[in-house]
């Protein structure tokens, strides 16, 4: 916990020792109570929660080489839907065969865990001195005060989600008292993610619009996605919360869906597919999204499009000016066979070649000529900007972490096991994905089966394939002209030979952390 003693504590020690010793104000630090005398101040400390130093930011995006990738590649290359075929931390290819210990693990899990309560540090500072402050007025508080509890419950949830039973952390540390922490059961964390959010909802005055026409702060429909998806996660394993959270899961994406603000799902227009908004920059700030992460290209730049060529690419390309302008391309995230064949790759629009996925590259060479690269895999399509590849080496790409589509997605599971229609709210993903949308199927199970399945194609590389297969315990099982259906999660092989067990539902604590903090053990099963 050596992040939350050093973010939580600092402020204090500078104050009392210096006012102690010397009485006076110290001159080179602000002390944290000092700092939130004003508006700017409490904006400035808000607004280091968007960073990718700590929290959801640091898992997110680059952590580690790239060869590695991000947290959310680590979770996919373990569901089996995605490999990482280069990976140099071992950390990271245990994962591949279902043999990641505590041991194996520290350093690298214990990265993620410190980032996540350093950001929810700061969230806490946050919340209890702009709280308190007498110097900025109730109504610019509100915002203020829902960015940071929106934090907070997003650090939380990856973390409840992640390790299960966690130290449940409220309040800034003022002393060195109490620092050990006992982990809090995983009903009262989330019970603690949802008052977050739903107070951030109905009490934060956040503008009702999508983040990018928002200055790229979260708004309420950012807060209502992620309530509502917590909710579908509390309906599923392991709380079983059942029909009450799928009600809830289902209130809260209707309130985003019927909301007047400016939300909606991309849609094609002239020979710009829906899907190649995703790609491309000039839609970055649309209003499909509710939740990414900023990049420029001129300060801190996105290193994804290095992911979407393969490591054989040439440079330079022959019988051609062009060449590669990154030191290195990798490919630690490539789409299993398994995931593929998910897609029906004549009537889905999104396995088209160059829409979500590539598998190859095509040029004007020297002489005139159309000239094609095949890579060994098709690669994602996504993260692709030519101007940074070929061009300028810096990519100010934004990364989606939620938007309208998952919405849509969890309305429609929710809906599906009330035992109610989803199709108004699964329609709208198949009409725009397929040449011949697919017929809903009449029974429950098979409804369910389409809607889970249309989670794995649609949102492929934004993270969800293992909290998906986590929280339902199923794990998608790919038939003949594509079909999935869904068997369970535990036994299951992993598509390389190796079978999934109970362990696997939950990652290892941190060796170093439960070193720091005798209160964390016991460890979590099978580790």
């Amino acid at each position: 916990m050596k992040n939350l003693l050093i973010s939580g504590i600092l402020g204090v020690l500078l104050l009392s020792s210096c006012n102690k010793f010397l009485q006076e104000s110290p001159r080179s630090a602000i002390p944290v109570s000092a700092y939130f005398s004003s508006v700017q101040e409490a904006t400035s400390a808000v607004n280091w929660l968007y960073n990718k130093s700590d929290g959801p930011g640091n898992f997110l995006a680059i952590n580690g080489s790239l060869y590695d990738g991000t947290g959310n590649f680590t979770l996919d290359n373990f569901s089996g839907m995605v490999n990482d075929v280069v990976a140099q931390n071992p950390a990271v290819r245990y994962y591949t065969t279902l043999t990641q210990t505590a041991d194996n693990q520290d350093s690298y899990l214990d990265g993620f865990w410190s980032g996540f309560y350093s950001s929810i540090a700061s969230a806490n500072s946050i919340i209890a001195n702009v709280g308190a402050s007498s110097n900025i007025s109730a109504n610019d508080k509100a915002p203020l005060l829902a960015a940071a509890r929106f934090f907070r419950a997003l650090d939380y949830y990856y973390l409840v989600r992640m390790w299960g039973a966690v130290p449940l952390i409220l309040n800034p540390y003022t002393s060195v008292k109490n620092v050990n922490a006992p982990r809090t059961s995983v009903d009262s964390v989330y019970n603690a993610i949802v008052n977050d959010l739903t107070w951030a909802k109905d009490s934060g005055n956040l503008a009702d619009k999508p983040m990018g026409s928002n200055g790229n702060l979260i708004s309420k429909g950012t807060v209502e996605c992620v309530l509502a998806e917590v909710y579908l996660t509390m309906a599923g394993y392991p709380l079983q919360k059942g029909q009450p959270a799928y009600q809830n899961a289902l209130v809260t994406a209707q309130a985003l869906l019927g909301s007047s603000g400016g939300y909606g799902l991309f849609q094609s227009s002239g020979n710009v597919t829906a899907f190649d908004k995703f790609r491309l920059t000039n839609y970055d700030q649309g209003s499909a999204y509710l939740y990414f992460l900023e990049f420029n290209s001129a300060i801190q730049q996105s290193a994804f499009p290095e992911y979407t060529l393969p490591n054989t690419f040439p440079n330079p390309i022959p019988n051609t000016s062009l060449k590669v302008q990154y030191t290195l391309v990798t490919n630690p995230w490539v789409p299993s066979t398994q995931l593929l064949n998910m897609y029906d790759s004549a009537n889905d629009i999104r396995r088209h070649d160059h829409q979500y996925y590539a598998s190859n590259f095509s040029y004007i060479n020297n002489s005139g000529t159309l000239t094609t690269i095949n890579f060994p895999t098709p690669l994602p399509y996504i993260w692709y900007d030519s101007t940074a590849l070929f061009s300028t080496a810096a990519s100010g790409k934004y990364l989606s972490v939620y938007r309208m589509d998952d919405v849509y997605l969890i309305a429609a599971e929710a809906a599906n096991a009330l035992g109610q229609d989803p199709a108004p709210y699964l329609q709208p993903i198949l009409d725009r994905a397929y040449i011949n949308p697919p017929a809903i199927p009449s029974d429950q199970t098979g409804r369910r089966n389409l809607i889970l399945a249309e989670r794995y194609r649609e949102l492929a590389m934004e993270g969800h394939f293992w909290f998906d297969m986590v929280r339902t315990k199923l794990y998608p099982d790919v038939g003949n002209n594509h079909q999935v259906t869904f068997s369970d999660f535990i036994g299951h092989n992993n598509g390389r030979g190796q079978n999934f067990s109970e362990k696997d539902l939950l990652l290892p604590l941190p060796i170093t952390e439960m070193q720091r903090d005798p209160n964390l053990r016991p460890q979590n099963p099978g580790y």
